[in-house]
């Protein structure tokens, strides 16, 4: 009799491990899912930054090639235009010197401008584009003065005052844009 309750108990003893072990299988798998889930979201979370900061670099690669062009146009075109005047109010060149200089210098070099403040105004923050807004204001006063005596030649004008407004345009013009520049290095690229 004694050898069966001996096999009793170890079936009774069998009984109770295979709970324990059962348990201590499912917490196993639960620990594993919940340490691969952990694993699986601290990855995404860090794909994620990773996207953004990508994200962000190329923002800000696109706002400098933009900044860069404008400033560029923007003194080609002043460029121009100093050009153009000084055809305009000299009185040896002739009517179609002037046509040709305004045609090949000054008319590219005001699309480029245009061109160059359109795009920075499209990446600019708001505070940016106030001051593209002034450049546009400064250049199209520019533009002005420097196509003004374009059609009529030098005839009659007060050479000296027309280049003083002039040259008071084109720094007006060259200090909203380095304003502008400014507000630009300030901002975190």
């Amino acid at each position: 009799m004694t050898q069966k309750k001996d096999k009793v108990d170890d079936g009774a003893n069998g009984r109770r491990r295979q709970p324990s072990t059962t348990t201590a299988a499912l917490a196993g798998a639960l620990i594993g899912a919940l340490a691969g889930l952990t694993g699986s979201t601290l990855a995404y979370f860090e794909a994620k930054d990773t996207r953004r900061e990508e994200a962000q670099a190329r923002r800000s690669d696109i706002r400098r090639a933009a900044y860069v062009e404008l400033a560029a146009t923007a003194n080609k075109y002043v460029q121009q235009a100093t050009q153009l005047l000084t055809v305009s109010l000299d009185p040896a060149k002739t009517p179609q010197e002037r046509r040709r200089q305004f045609e090949n210098g000054y008319a590219p070099a005001n699309t480029d401008l245009a061109r160059a403040v359109t795009t920075a105004r499209l990446v600019a923050p708001p505070e940016g584009r106030k001051d593209l807004a002034a450049i546009d204001t400064r250049s199209a006063r520019v533009g002005e003065l420097a196509t003004g005596w374009y059609g009529k030649g030098p005839e009659g004008v007060d050479t000296a005052k027309a280049d003083a407004e002039f040259t008071e345009a084109v720094n007006a013009q060259l200090a909203a844009l380095q304003s502008f520049m400014d507000r630009a290095a300030d901002e975190s690229l």
